[in-house]
């Protein structure tokens, strides 16, 4: 850790950190003493720390050999990772490709929580590239990685996510009204594509298509994104066509069905 990183920081969750390492690079499971052993820690450090994880599940205790193992948080916390790099490993090639044949900006997310987060991000071999980021958070109402998220999901996921939407307007076109929303839904899937006319930013639009993984089920989303003097409405049809190809390409990486029957 550098200096300027230094003044950032928090002593208590490096030193937890330190004890997830020990227990994570222990092959099975570590008693205190071992954690204390293998990080240098104060005994009674480890005890105070010890108690917040195992309390939050990241750690799990067995009381008959008194160790300590990782618990079902830091499981899914290292699934999820996991299956966030291979998705990004299968993508990239594909995504360098319609980058090159598009000219405009790609972007990788899958769902997080109520927001579409944004894991890969390739710009434009053009000029007037966007400001977003990976780990940016799109809303999924009102943008086209978002309502290709939102519309391929089965239904009570869906309705559930639509329930707790706020609605925010971004632009005087942002579609504010579930209503509205419901029904472009219904086109979305019957086109197999979404598009973000202005959505989210004025003079910018967009068009995403769902990305499914072995089982069928919509993982991901990929979009191409620039202004609307280049994204115009007469070449969506062509553009949207090479999303969907890029989109089928790393499925099929990801060892989707040939057949898929939206739910």
């Amino acid at each position: 850790m550098n200096s300027s990183e230094d003044r950032y920081a928090i002593r208590s969750v490096d030193r937890a950190v330190d004890i997830l390492a020990a227990v994570a690079a222990s092959n099975g499971a570590l008693t205190v003493d071992g954690i204390v052993a293998d990080t240098g820690l104060p005994k009674s450090t480890v005890f105070r720390i010890l108690a917040t994880l195992t309390a939050r599940r990241v750690l799990d205790r067995d009381e008959q050999s008194q160790t300590y193992r990782l618990g079902m948080v830091a499981l899914v916390i290292g699934a999820r990772a996991m299956g966030e790099l291979d998705l990004r490993r299968s993508a990239r090639p594909h995504l360098e490709s319609l980058v090159a044949s598009t000219g405009e900006t790609v972007h990788l997310s899958i769902l997080s929580d109520d927001n579409a987060l944004c894991v890969d991000k390739l710009d434009a071999s053009r000029s007037m590239r966007m400001a977003s980021f990976i780990g940016f958070l799109d809303p999924l109402h009102c943008s086209g990685v978002g309502k290709a998220l939102l519309a391929f999901q089965d239904e009570p996921v869906r309705q559930l996510l639509m329930a707790r939407m706020r609605f925010e307007p971004h632009t005087p076109h942002t579609i504010t009204d579930p209503g509205r929303l419901a029904e472009q839904i219904v086109e979305i899937r019957a086109r197999g594509y979404a598009i973000d006319d202005e959505e989210i930013e004025q003079g910018l639009r967009c068009v995403a298509a769902p990305i499914r993984d072995h089982s069928g089920a919509v993982v991901a989303a990929v979009s191409i994104s620039g202004p609307t003097t280049r994204v115009t409405q007469d070449g969506l049809g062509d553009l949207a066509k090479a999303v969907e190809a890029c989109a089928r390409a790393i499925s099929q990486e990801l060892g989707a069905p040939q057949k898929v029957t939206t739910p």
